[in-house]
């Protein structure tokens, strides 16, 4: 049975593509991007933005756009020039044969148009400095993980001399520490057979130089054997569709991620995309806007094992 949030954005979903399905929709932009009004003025391109194939849009040198095309097919354009948007319809997208790459391209898209990608926003990339002496979590409360791949992101402290990562048990036990230097705001941990899948375990973070302050424990849970299974097989399906080394495919895999409450590798996957394209609208509300989205979907459905 499906939740009320997969069911609210599985409408969203088939909402936008009723409305916009004949549409091309700006994913993301970086520079001067331009698109050819019917007047035969130019106008600057934004995220959300929907085009016509009877359009063009222009690129400037260092410029960058992701398009979005009808049956969610996605295209990246980085050399300069002047793009009538019919032909690239026409070409081979990515996405084309795998409908993973397909359903996660309208999750990216929605959400996009929904964080108002493309507004001012007073943005930063990477982990933000900050002044009081316990480090803040990037890692999203309820995120879920491969047992043998636990990942936690936090904004970085000045004058931290290093981290001290501690995992608790369901019942508040401190049952694994860890340090992380202090270049560091993130670590991967393996914990075995310490975790068990289902229930809600704990991680906070303090600095070496303030041991005793650390962050408000945190949630996290570990899948069960058959659920990783069962979710590595569909990641691998998407993997095979994507190219994992450009913006768009990092945010094609941080949807999957998402939408399966990987929250953690979801903001990994978010943040790559925002570092491989810094200056581009829509990657970074992605990334900023996790924290939030997973709270209302955790709020909605509860997980369960």
């Amino acid at each position: 049975m499906r939740t009320l949030w997969q069911v609210s954005v599985a409408l969203i979903g088939a909402f936008s593509l009723s409305v916009y399905g004949q549409s091309i929709t700006v994913l993301a932009t970086r520079g001067d991007v331009q698109v050819e009004q019917s007047s035969g003025a130019w106008v600057r391109a934004s995220a959300g933005m929907k085009l016509s194939e009877q359009q063009k849009i222009k690129l400037a040198p260092q410029s960058y756009v992701a398009l979005v095309f009808p049956g969610n097919k996605t295209r990246e354009i980085r050399q300069p020039g002047t793009y009538t948007l019919a032909q690239l319809t026409g070409q081979r997208a990515s996405a084309e044969d795998n409908p993973y790459a397909a359903r996660y391209t309208g999750y990216v898209l929605n959400q996009a148009i929904a964080s108002g990608a493309g507004r001012a926003s007073g943005r930063t990339l990477g982990a933000v400095t900050r002044s009081t002496m316990a480090p803040a979590p990037r890692t999203p409360a309820q995120s879920a993980f491969y047992p043998e791949k636990i990942v936690f992101q936090w904004d970085r402290v000045p004058g931290s001399e290093g981290y001290i990562i501690e995992i608790l048990d369901e019942g508040g036990s401190v049952i694994h520490t860890q340090e992380v230097p202090a270049d560091q705001t993130s670590a991967e941990l393996s914990l075995g057979g310490k975790l068990k899948p289902g229930p809600c375990h704990y991680w906070r973070i303090s600095t070496r130089r303030y041991a005793s302050l650390h962050s408000n424990n945190t949630c996290f849970r570990v899948l069960s054997p058959e659920k990783a299974a069962a979710l590595k097989k569909e990641e691998e399906a998407l993997r095979r569709s994507v190219d994992a080394q450009t913006a768009l495919g990092q945010a094609l895999l941080g949807a999957f991620y998402e939408q399966n409450g990987l929250y953690g590798y979801a903001w990994q996957a978010y943040h790559q995309a925002a570092t491989l394209e810094p200056d581009a609208d829509g990657y970074v509300a992605l990334r900023d806007g996790l924290s939030q989205r997973a709270a209302q979907q955790a709020s909605a459905a509860p997980v369960k094992e």
